[in-house]
């Protein structure tokens, strides 16, 4: 009985060591890097990093890849559709590059691996972003104030020459948000037609009992 004890015991401890740890989160950036301000129904506004110490490049990662993560702020004026297409290269393999847009900053935040096996990164949840994205995000009726563009991803590959970005921008593009038209709006057209109609209906029957 006591071997057969002492058998199960090692067999959940060699399970157990065997078994993948869980992967821990990893820092995101504390900086935000000022995008400026974005005319609504005017030309795109360009953005990209001029300082790549103001965020996180190339930090070590799981499977021996690396990350980076970098934010933007930019003021727009709303009602306003926002549309925002990214690049970014490095000296090797861009994996999983995403894009989030939030209210709020997430500076400080941190980022983990994804649940999928694989070069794949996600923000801790939860993080209510208003969007997310791939290269291209888009938002729709955005009020006036101030947003936060989170830009991250994964870079193949774990030496300092590769594994770096080299850049990383894009435009952002704010046209005036379509007037949504209100749900009653059709049914009320719809019960005047028909009160008109019933209206119709009855001068024609009166005119013709007259006759």
């Amino acid at each position: 009985m006591k071997l057969k004890f002492l058998g199960a015991l090692v067999g959940a401890v060699l399970f157990a060591l065997a078994a993948p740890a869980s992967a821990a989160p990893v820092d995101g950036s504390t900086f935000v890097i000022p995008g400026g301000s974005v005319t609504t129904g005017g030309s795109a506004l360009d953005f990209a990093v001029t300082d790549f110490s103001k965020g996180v490049n190339g930090a070590d990662f799981t499977n021996g890849d690396r990350y980076f993560d970098y934010i933007f702020s930019f003021t727009v004026t709303g009602p306003a559709d926002v549309s925002i297409s990214t690049n970014a290269k490095a000296g090797t393999n861009i994996f999983d590059f995403q894009t989030a847009l939030f209210s709020s900053s997430p500076a400080g935040t941190q980022l983990e691996p994804a649940s999928k096996p694989g070069h794949q990164i996600a923000l801790v949840s939860p993080s209510n972003p208003l969007a997310t994205g791939g290269t291209t995000l888009n938002a729709l009726n955005l009020a006036d104030g101030t947003y936060y563009l989170r830009l991250f991803g994964v870079i193949t590959g774990n030496s300092d020459k590769n594994s770096l970005l080299k850049s990383l921008g894009g435009s952002f593009t704010a046209t005036v948000a379509a007037t949504p038209i209100p749900a009653a709006l059709p049914l009320f057209a719809s019960a005047l037609g028909l009160v008109g109609f019933l209206g119709w209906r009855r001068k024609t029957a009166l005119s013709a009992a007259a006759a």
